[in-house]
């Protein structure tokens, strides 16, 4: 009985981290332009983006990645655009419900792979890589579709770690240092919240924040906090909490929720735990302690999370999701 436990709790880490995954080779290396998914055909985009931790880039190396072009079903002289940045287990099958209706509301959606290139599968740890490693990908992705004629506003939705990004798209002094270019709208999904900034940061990109009230990896309360804080009546900031909403709500492999006792909990929110970004572009506690790396974030997060977390589906939540996100851009972006 317990081998047989033990079975079942790893198939269903394994489904929670890689949503059952294969293994894939880098299109950017062998010819692999046009393909063939479920929903549309899709065009590979190769790119160049910074292979960097933070904002500071004395360090950063460039590395080619790569994207999945998704078009809409129907043609039209101006269209807007939608990059996708995964989460920490990597692109997943439930991505391709966003992809869906996305494209069916008339978006061109811009998948990024953040990992493949840089030979990772999933990351359980949440430290082999940063959240705005991601963003430094989703900001060179929208320098590409700026040289696009035939493509108009674009936005910017990440789940989980890949939220970050969206998150501090919202704060101009952030956003600059990563591209002359600005989204023109951000949704981060269930994400990361624990980062702060000076209460008089001018803000710009449109922001929802969309969390989950049970969710115990990713907990809501820092990204309240940070709405609290940050919400001006001449700036858009929303944010939707979602009821029995745990981490992963939209993902189907977890229909049945799984307890993890090793994945971590982050819910100390004290200055020792909480991030910002210095005048350099590293990551820092407000405590003052530098992140530079994958070593110092495991430190951080063993310090500053309990362990054991549940992630479940959740239908009425993954609809509410959907409402929100296409409402929120239709709002901003006034789809054409």
């Amino acid at each position: 009985m317990h081998l047989f436990r033990f079975v079942i709790k790893f198939l269903a880490l394994s489904v929670f981290l890689t949503g059952c995954s294969f293994n894939k080779t880098n299109p950017c290396i062998k010819d692999d332009s046009q393909n063939f998914s479920l929903f549309n055909t899709y065009t590979v985009v190769c790119f160049d983006t910074i292979d960097s931790y933070d904002l500071n880039y004395d360090d950063g190396k460039k590395l080619k990645i790569y994207a999945k072009l998704f078009l809409p079903p129907y043609k039209k002289s101006k269209y807007n655009a939608v990059v996708l940045s995964h989460g920490s287990g990597g692109i997943r099958k439930y991505h391709n419900r966003y992809i869906e209706f996305l494209t069916k509301a008339g978006y061109v959606v811009f998948q990024i792979d953040h990992y493949l290139a840089r030979g990772i599968r999933y990351d359980k740890t949440f430290s082999k890589v940063s959240g705005i490693t991601f963003m430094n990908d989703a900001y060179k992705a929208l320098d590409i579709l700026k040289t696009y004629n035939n493509i108009d506003k674009i936005s910017y939705i990440g789940w989980s770690q890949g939220g970050v990004g969206p998150i501090l798209s919202h704060f101009n002094e952030i956003a600059d240092r990563a591209s002359k270019y600005k989204f023109d709208a951000a949704i981060a999904l269930y994400p990361y919240c624990g980062f702060t900034f000076n209460k008089n940061m001018d803000t710009g990109t449109p922001l929802l924040i969309i969390a989950g009230q049970d969710d115990d990896l990713t907990p809501e309360k820092p990204c309240i906090d940070l709405h609290k804080k940050f919400k001006k009546d001449d700036r858009v900031f929303d944010f939707i909490s979602l009821e029995n909403a745990r981490h992963g709500f939209d993902n189907p492999f977890l229909f049945f929720g799984f307890e993890f006792s090793n994945l971590p909990s982050l819910n100390n929110h004290s200055n020792e735990c909480t991030l910002t970004i210095n005048e350099n572009g590293n990551i820092k506690t407000v405590a003052g302690e530098i992140i530079f790396g994958p070593n110092e974030s495991a430190d951080i997060i063993n310090k500053c999370s309990s362990r054991g977390v549940i992630v479940q589906y959740n239908d009425r939540a993954t609809n509410q999701a959907e409402y929100h996100v296409l409402n929120f851009l239709s709002k901003i972006m006034n789809n054409m």
